[in-house]
């Protein structure tokens, strides 16, 4: 597969995240939202404007990922639980309960909901590298479902244009699996290597599935994007101006912009001088449109 090298990437934002991730779009506001999870802050940039703003949080909620509510602002995954949060009302972030309650180091990273507004959530020790990680069902009546454990840091969530196959990722084992899912009762089964991204550059981190069924992954470390077909083959390739791209998302009024996050963690002041765009947010057109972002409906 040629690595496109040439594709036209503009930076939207130089946010210099330390931890740029979960970049999700919102149709009714017209404005694409994301986190940094280190900082922490919940970001948000409007295209038609070209405003930009960053909203601080309080420092105990590393936030992993967040998702849209249905009812109106966010549910945000954190190192101290689940938490609803409004940025339009001057109110604190609300506890919605901890599944890693009395866990010490963990913390809940990506997450995603599907089309019936359940929040898949999956876990992990923000330290140690040690597969003790759990993946979630949260379910709109706030009951939480451990579905799967045994996992160092997971990614990648998404589900194919009609909601037959779930995909998630291991980005530490390099490994990304799909999933038979019932759309229905949220149940997922047959589990099968998608793609093993082992011995070669990069990492999986976040992930979005395209209005054909493709899914594009960030690769970290490696600094490619890739896009893989419903069979698992690489059909492109594409280089980025940051060597630590982390999660793709579809936005813009047609939903025809792919924006993506990226990190400068652990970046020594020479190497943010070598690569300036690290942790910005970053945009390109792709050729393919996206699908719209579901929300949680607790």
């Amino acid at each position: 597969m040629k690595l496109e090298t040439h594709v036209q990437i503009d930076c939207v934002v130089q946010c210099a995240d330390i931890l740029g991730e979960v970049p999700r779009w919102c149709e009714r506001t017209q404005k694409l939202w994301w986190v940094d999870v280190r900082r922490p802050a919940l970001q948000s940039y409007e295209p038609k404007t070209g405003n930009y703003a960053a909203q601080r949080l309080p420092p105990d909620l590393v936030t992993g990922s967040m998702t849209l509510c249905e009812s109106g602002g966010f549910l945000l995954a954190t190192s101290s639980g689940l938490f609803l949060f409004n940025p339009h009302l001057q109110e604190a972030p609300v506890c919605m309960g901890h599944p890693e309650q009395g866990r010490e180091g963990m913390r809940l990273n990506d997450g995603r909901a599907d089309r019936r507004g359940r929040f898949w959530v999956g876990s992990m020790h923000d330290t140690q590298r040690e597969p003790v990680g759990t993946l979630y069902r949260v379910d709109p009546d706030h009951s939480v479902h451990p579905m799967l454990t045994d996992f160092v840091l997971p990614n990648s969530i998404a589900w194919s244009p009609d909601d037959r196959i779930m995909y998630f990722a291991d980005t530490h084992r390099q490994m990304v699996w799909s999933f038979d899912y019932d759309i229905d009762t949220g149940h997922i089964s047959n589990r099968q290597v998608f793609k093993d991204w082992t011995h070669q550059l990069g990492r999986p981190d976040g992930a979005v599935v395209d209005a054909e069924g493709y899914l594009w992954t960030c690769m970290v470390a490696s600094g490619h994007l890739v896009r893989q077909a419903p069979d698992g083959e690489v059909v492109r390739t594409i280089q980025l101006p940051v060597t630590n791209p982390t999660c793709p998302s579809f936005g813009g009024e047609d939903l025809k912009t792919l924006f993506i996050t990226s990190h400068s963690q652990r970046f020594t002041h020479a190497e943010q001088a070598r690569e300036p765009l690290a942790g910005a947010l970053l945009s390109l057109d792709v050729g393919v449109g996206g699908l719209l972002e579901s929300r949680f409906a607790g």
